[in-house]
């Protein structure tokens, strides 16, 4: 009996493909919220939900504004190093040797270092790899994890402001504002706006704020699962495998994902924060960060 390889890899890949697709359209337009709608939400909120009370170049909307720019100046500058530098920044080739816990990577052909995992979006073993971000199409491993946390940290900042904003101003634009009688309303506003509750103009002051609030809710969900593996010292990945080998106590572990520098990456991007691990490919275990400790 026969069998034809050549026919069963192109089903194979053809599979890949099929699987793949979707994944790179949510790429796409997650990363065109990112860069066109997230910004234009923030301009709204600039030149029309905040002058309700502060005339806009007035010192009170100056002094409200300002810190916004500055932590969304944050945001995407940290965003743009997060794809610059990439999850294995220049190391992206894998080793030729093969050292203790190396695994072989039969996508990439190639010696895998310990807690790299392939991703099959990017077609890459991803050094540390925690997961794969749509917003940007990359994925968030050892060398870019820091800028990925800052970025996300200062968004929520950001966020939070224009949600209180957003909800004031709903409470002026609905008839009797928002009680528990008329909650309804702000959570199925579609219905409301069909059955004649509300216009179409309050319709839209629902929608910009509940819109607002979403990212709001999304940003907290990333920052606490963020939160939550540093404070166990794993990623995502290890999480879902339920690898608890790297846990070497909050501030050990905040210093071996973000750096050095950890408490000042949330300020700035343009400040260095040496990572331990300088390749990517070695990592303390928590039974050699023991007896390292017990030595001293």
């Amino acid at each position: 009996m026969h069998f034809d390889s050549h026919g069963s890899d192109d089903v194979n890949v053809k599979r890949m493909v099929k699987k793949l697709i979707p994944t790179q359209i949510q790429d796409v337009i997650a990363t065109a919220i990112f860069l066109l709608f997230l910004p234009f939400g923030i301009l709204l909120h600039f030149l029309y939900v905040m002058p309700t009370w502060y005339p806009i170049m007035g010192e009170a909307w100056v002094i409200r504004v300002v810190p916004i720019c500055l932590l969304a100046f944050n945001v995407y500058s940290n965003w743009f190093f997060m794809m610059k530098i990439g999850p294995n920044g220049r190391n992206s080739i894998l080793p030729n040797v093969v050292k203790p816990g190396f695994k072989y990577c039969h996508s990439c052909q190639g010696n895998s270092p310990p807690r790299a995992y392939h991703c099959p979006v990017c077609d890459v073993c991803v050094f540390r790899r925690d997961h794969h971000c749509s917003f940007g199409g990359i994925c968030i491993g050892h060398f870019n994890q820091r800028y990925f946390v800052a970025a996300i940290a200062n968004l929520l900042v950001m966020v939070t402001p224009l949600v209180t904003y957003g909800w004031n101003l709903l409470e002026l634009k609905l008839e009797n504002g928002v009680s528990f009688g008329n909650l309804w309303q702000v959570m199925f506003p579609h219905l409301a706006w069909i059955s004649g509750f509300i216009t179409i103009y309050q319709f839209l002051h629902v929608l910009l704020f509940v819109l607002t609030f979403t990212v709001a809710l999304f940003v907290f969900y990333l920052v606490a699962a963020q939160a939550f593996c540093l404070y166990n010292g794993q990623t995502r990945i290890e999480y879902l495998m339920d690898v608890h080998a790297f846990q070497l106590g909050i501030a050990e572990n905040l210093r071996q994902s973000l750096g050095t520098r950890w408490p000042l990456i949330i300020f700035s991007c343009f400040i260095p924060s040496p990572l331990p691990s300088s390749d990517g490919q070695s990592f303390v275990t928590r039974e050699m960060f023991n007896i390292h400790t017990k030595d001293l």
